[in-house]
């Protein structure tokens, strides 16, 4: 049977159209222009693919509007809009960020720009699917386009190293997921997200089929998602990449794995069933924020430091998603990646692509570099949960959530949550412990040449003015 897509079908899909397309102009357009001067068009080329994705993404919520599309493969939904949001808004900020960085290590090669565009187009296609395979795609798209991304410092051992760990084991994490797919095929004989998890109503080899499927599938999504005990390429990854690379890997990347959970549990069928697969991840969630927190305990380096956390991070989403935290979990999904993007901006200018940022090195920054400081001090009292910062809104709204059930396991999970709130409180502290109350400088805040660089001060500024007051307006109730 042939199928011809609609016009609305093509509106619904738009702005991966658009990004796809822009990227692969972009792949002509540096065999055009003198190599010495392709950066800035391409620049500018990409940037207007991303704002025009923004504006296409909020024309399909009016036309042709919410639904699903493609012989249901395809949903637009006002979840699916907001993941692409975030998605879009940290590539275009990765963009403005990014490549005077990477000029400072020389590899800001013209192929950054197409990759970060299909890396854009793999996760909207992951979050906007209605069918496994399309899921599946979207997934590797997007993981094919971070691997290059990750590994563009080809000088640098340190990044070639990580991005093999990354592909190697990014690789098995696929086929877990591949594996999933047949079988949850094999168990509905649909691969229909609604379809494929009904098996998990039969009885029979068929419900066995499903269970197992569902089960791989979910290995997969949490080594995206970076949770225990799929989680040992975090801090090697986060460390080798280049930073403004981590930045859109910890905020875009972590966001689309963890808006696949939410996704995910909401077509997990209720009840009996639904409790077993609810106390499984909420186990694993558990576990996660426990570990990530007592690791990141010991760390001097910020980037690994950042790394474990966004480990305890994922713990506390889907410890959130699981107890029915959707709009709690999407929210804070979207401040937790402003967060990452902000916390590695400003790690990208304290290196200058010459120093390893530690929290002995920035010893006494508030006294060599007093705007920086308070950055830094804004960003990870925010990471921390300090009040009246976002980053105390969202846990607050998660925590709620979670309390709203007198079921024993959501009380566990709330009491792990609040625990380990108060140990990560420890080592967010020692950042601005060290900026301003060490007397000796450390070998980054003694660095007296870094320039000065108004775009990305006034970037960081409007991002802190959101973490300081951003919660006065902007609340879960205004996301769907």
């Amino acid at each position: 049977m042939s199928y011809t897509p609609s016009s609305n079908d093509l509106i619904a899909i738009s702005p991966m159209l658009i990004l796809c397309g822009v990227a692969l102009l972009s792949l002509v357009v540096q065999f055009l222009i003198p190599k010495q001067e392709e950066g800035k068009p391409l620049w500018v080329l990409s940037v207007l693919g991303i704002l025009g994705a923004m504006y296409a993404l909020y024309h399909t919520t009016n036309s042709p509007g919410y639904g699903k599309f493609f012989g249901s493969q395809v949903s637009i939904s006002p979840l699916t809009v907001w993941l692409s949001a975030i998605y879009l808004m940290a590539g275009l900020i990765t963009l403005l960020i990014a490549p005077p960085f990477l000029s400072q290590h020389k590899t800001l090669f013209p192929e950054f720009f197409p990759l970060l565009l299909f890396c854009l187009s793999g996760m909207m296609f992951l979050t906007s699917g209605y069918d496994l395979i399309v899921i599946f795609v979207g997934l590797e798209i997007l993981s094919l386009a971070l691997y290059v991304m990750i590994g563009m410092a080809r000088t640098s051992v340190s990044s070639l190293e990580s991005a093999m760990k990354y592909f190697l084991l990014g690789t098995f994490s696929s086929g877990f997921m591949l594996l999933g797919i047949a079988f949850l095929y094999g168990g509905s004989g649909t691969t229909n997200l609604d379809g494929a998890l009904r098996g998990l109503f039969l009885k029979g080899y068929e419900a066995n089929f499903s269970k197992l499927g569902l089960g791989l599938f979910l290995v997969g999504v949490s080594f995206k998602a970076a949770l225990v005990p799929f989680h040992s390429w975090t801090p090697d990854v986060y460390e080798g990449a280049q930073t403004p690379i981590t930045g859109f890997m910890a905020s875009a990347g972590k966001a689309s794995a963890l808006g696949l959970v939410i996704i995910l549990f909401n077509h997990v069928p209720m009840g009996e069933i639904g409790s077993v697969w609810k106390i499984l991840m909420g186990s694993i969630a558990l576990v996660s924020m426990t570990w990530g927190n007592i690791v990141a305990l010991k760390q001097d380096n910020l980037k690994r430091m950042l790394a474990y956390s966004s480990i305890s991070h994922a713990g506390y989403i889907v410890a959130g998603i699981t107890c029915g935290a959707g709009l709690e979990a999407l929210y804070y999904l979207f401040s937790y990646s402003l967060l990452n993007l902000a916390a590695f901006a400003i790690i990208s200018y304290l290196e200058q692509g010459k120093h390893e940022v530690t929290v002995n090195g920035i010893s006494h920054l508030s006294g060599e570099h007093p705007l920086t400081a308070l950055a830094l001090s804004i960003v990870f009292l925010s990471f921390a949960g300090f009040p009246p910062l976002i980053g105390f809104w969202t846990k607050l709204f998660l925590l709620q959530k979670i309390a709203e059930s007198d079921l024993l396991f959501n009380r566990i999970l709330l009491f792990g949550a609040v625990a380990n709130s108060c140990v990560a409180f420890y080592y967010y502290m020692k950042i601005t412990i060290q900026s301003y109350m060490k007397q000796e400088t450390g070998a980054v805040a003694g660095v007296r040449d870094i320039p000065s660089m108004p775009t990305l001060g006034f970037l960081v500024f409007l991002l802190c003015v959101f973490f300081t007051a951003g919660w006065i307006f902007f609340q879960p109730g205004a996301l769907l």
